[in-house]
């Protein structure tokens, strides 16, 4: 039933744009996602804006936004101890979040009296994050050590921020089925670099920190600064089955005397070229 209904009604705007007008040139634009088989038929994450300089050119800037906060209890109250004092619920705190500026040009074509094909290009520009919160119970001092009435609740963050920067090639159409509104697609190919940025691994707590992961018993052990900051990108889930998966260990070869470093990989960057496909259609409307 939906698909007959977004059918005939496509036929409608089809009939309607027979006197419909496209764009003469200093109109501004502006422009959302239409996915009509969705649960959410209109998708305001991307929006695009155009400025008509003349009929047949236009500059173009599409800005995006994302962003996900979730939590989660890894750990009901009396799991890891039923006995007095009851251990407390411990969380799991996961965050991304995304935002991209998209500037390009448009240079369109004669297409028909309600098309306007054009050619165009794009140069993406996308910041994202990503952050993991990890919630422990233990001893915050070693004097507190097997002593569950003293434990604290402390935490664990591990944070990592990337960058993409890339060149889209692009080949759409505008179809006008009024003198202001439009339906439209676009396709093309696309070039881009993603860049990960120093891997951060932060606690409030140095002490708790140290006796959690390091199995520091003495005061100047649990003092020990924290190597938080590497270069590439780093596994870590707070989400996984092992609470190393936040935290992965880092080895000191004393007798060669070298830094702290990581036994694995680090990924520093990813360079793709592919096909760029919306698969949304485009709905939007021109403006003086």
């Amino acid at each position: 039933m939906k698909k007959l209904m977004f059918t005939l009604a496509l036929s409608a705007l089809v009939t309607m744009g027979t006197q419909a007008q496209k764009q003469m040139g200093d109109e501004h634009n502006i422009e959302v996602s239409f996915t009509p088989f969705s649960g959410s038929p209109i998708d305001g994450s991307t929006i695009k804006y155009r400025n008509f300089l003349e009929d047949n050119r236009a500059i173009r800037l599409s800005l995006s936004i994302s962003n996900s906060n979730d939590l989660h209890a890894y750990a009901q109250d009396g799991e890891l101890d039923a006995a007095d004092p009851v251990s407390p619920q411990l969380n799991i705190t996961t965050k991304t979040s995304s935002f991209g500026i998209y500037p390009g040009y448009e240079l369109h074509f004669d297409g028909t009296d309600n098309l306007s094909p054009y050619f165009a290009f794009e140069v993406p520009i996308v910041l994202g994050k990503r952050t993991d919160t990890k919630d422990f119970w233990s001893a915050g001092e070693i004097d507190d050590i097997g002593e569950p009435e003293d434990f604290i609740i402390w935490e664990l963050q591990n944070e990592q921020g990337t960058r993409y920067l890339g060149l889209n090639l692009l080949f759409g159409a505008d179809y006008y089925f009024s003198d202001a509104i439009y339906l439209g697609f676009e396709a093309g190919i696309g070039f881009g670099k993603t860049t990960f940025g120093n891997h951060s691994i932060t606690t409030n707590n140095l002490t708790a920190f140290n006796m959690e992961f390091n199995n520091a018993t003495f005061t100047e052990d649990a003092g020990a600064e924290l190597m938080g900051e590497f270069v590439g990108e780093l596994p870590f889930s707070a989400l996984g089955e092992n609470e190393l998966d936040i935290y992965s260990e880092y080895f000191e070869n004393a007798e060669d005397g070298v830094d702290p470093y990581y036994s694995g990989p680090n990924h520093i960057s990813n360079t793709t070229l592919g096909n760029m496909f919306q698969g949304a259609l485009r709905v939007g409307f021109l403006f003086d």
